[in-house]
């Protein structure tokens, strides 16, 4: 029967082998990625006539009276899917989803158009200031 102490000295003789060889013919590391960092969320400050907060929501948003919106207004004047907030390639825009009493930027009547920070969005008698995106935690 051959030695253990044989198979322990091949053994760590292949581990160095490996180590000064084969390990140096990597070449550098390649730089560190990017550390980039993607809008995520968009701010708004919302003003439903009872409270005015600050809230950050997702890429997409639907305004309106139902409960499953993720703007909630209680207002009789707002559909039930009022508008839509979206944020796309080249920006975040605001849509009406065909509202009997429409959806406003600026004072203007809206179907659909890129939003611009600080622009006032009116549903109803809810005031909506969109102050931009970013990357909140």
């Amino acid at each position: 029967m051959a030695d253990p102490r044989y198979a322990t000295l091949a053994v760590t003789a292949g581990l160095a082998f490996f180590v000064l060889v084969v390990r140096d013919r990597r070449g550098t590391p390649p730089p560190p990625a990017l550390d980039a960092t993607i809008a995520g969320s968009i701010e708004l400050v919302v003003d439903d006539g009872t409270s005015i907060a600050t809230r950050r929501f997702g890429r997409r948003i639907l305004a309106g009276r139902a409960p499953t919106a993720d703007l909630r207004i209680d207002d009789p004047r707002v559909s039930r899917l009022h508008a839509r907030i979206e944020m796309r390639d080249d920006g975040v825009y605001v849509e009406d989803l065909g509202s009997r009493n429409g959806t406003t930027v600026n004072g203007e009547p809206t179907e659909g158009q890129r939003l611009t920070a600080g622009d006032e969005i009116r549903i109803g008698t809810a005031s909506i200031i969109f102050r931009g995106v970013g990357t909140w935690k």
